[in-house]
């Protein structure tokens, strides 16, 4: 506001010069006209006396526009100090508003006040719904992960029995995953996560192993690629929520051919020879319950917004490359990662 003020200040004294200079003009014009030049002591004194007059009432009219802009140039000043991630309504609080905002000015204070108070309930409602959500699945889909490894050890499993087997097992790791995922993601982002020392490969390989009865069962080949093993400083748990969201889109998309898993220094690829995507759908990718191809099996819709999330939260940059027809490579980049304490 402070800019504006000065323009304000400048509009203002470009007026006075201006009206002065008109002044002048016509005062010498009469004098001429009068045959009075140079001036007589009246005509100074008219003169100076126009001038000012001007003067005095620019500079009083430049008081009251000040006094009248004061109120919103508080507010501006508040609302300048919010952090647009995480806006601060308490300086608009009614006990904290000067007396001086009136009228307009603390009708869109009291609003920005309510407004923000409702914004930071519905936050709140929307975290706790996910963490209790989240904590209240988790039981059931531990007993069905249970009870499926209890009858994966029945010898007397038909082989029709054992397909449907696998991919009740392979959908209820999905959900454990998704449930992972919900409860990092309900988190505040003020509120660190759970970091530590770990290697890549051991999750990488964890991950392959999860979804491999998957991969064996519409008869891909699997290459693991290992060129480097990083350590990496964060929560285990994002990098295999991660990879195995990515691993689980590649088995759906991709009826023959392989998947390739490369891991190398700073990064984790996982290049498929599915259908792929076209320009239009690679810009849509990480929109939540986004599906390009509704002819395929349905899943949740959410596994690369969850994965273009929670990178984010770690600085883990997820990119994407694909070819309709030919496949596609989704690179998890380790980048800089969450700073040690």
């Amino acid at each position: 506001m402070s800019s504006s003020w000065r323009s304000i200040r400048v509009l203002f004294l470009l007026q006075v010069a201006i009206a002065c200079l008109v002044v002048l003009l016509c005062m010498l014009a009469l004098a001429a006209a009068n045959g009075q030049l140079p001036f007589a002591g009246p005509t100074l004194a008219a003169i100076a006396l126009a001038l000012g007059s001007i003067i005095a009432v620019t500079w009083m009219t430049y008081r009251a526009t000040k006094r009248l802009l004061a109120p919103m140039d508080w507010l501006l000043r508040e609302v300048a100090r919010w952090d647009p991630q995480r806006p601060d309504t308490r300086a608009l609080a009614p006990e904290r508003i000067p007396a001086s905002v009136r009228g307009d000015t603390r009708k869109m204070a009291d609003a920005l006040h309510g407004l923000g108070e409702r914004m930071d309930a519905y936050i709140a409602r929307e975290h706790d719904f996910t963490r209790d959500a989240s904590h209240e699945l988790r039981t059931p889909l531990t007993v069905i992960r249970v009870a499926a490894d209890l009858i994966a050890h029945d010898e007397g499993l038909s082989e029709r029995s054992r397909r449907s087997l696998g991919r009740i097992r392979g959908a209820n790791a999905e959900m454990e995953s998704l449930m992972d995922a919900l409860l990092l993601l309900a988190r505040d982002e003020d509120v660190a996560l759970e970091t530590e020392d770990f290697a890549a490969r051991d999750i990488v390989e964890h991950e392959i192993e999860r979804v491999r009865p998957l991969i064996e069962g519409k008869g891909l080949a699997l290459d693991l690629q290992v060129e480097a093993e990083p350590q990496l400083h964060a929560p285990p748990r994002v990098l295999g929520v991660m990879l195995g969201n990515l691993l689980s889109n590649a088995v759906r998309f991709t009826d023959a051919g392989r998947i390739c898993v490369r891991l190398s220094a700073d990064r984790v690829e996982v290049t498929d020879t599915g259908i792929g995507m076209d320009a239009a759908a690679l810009a849509r990718a990480f929109e939540p319950f986004y599906r390009a191809n509704l002819e395929r099996p349905p899943g949740p819709g959410l596994g690369l917004s969850i994965a273009h999330r929670l990178g984010q939260r770690c600085r883990w940059p997820l990119q994407l490359a694909s070819t309709p027809g030919q496949g596609t490579r989704a690179t998890i980049l380790f980048g800089a990662g969450i700073p040690r304490d």
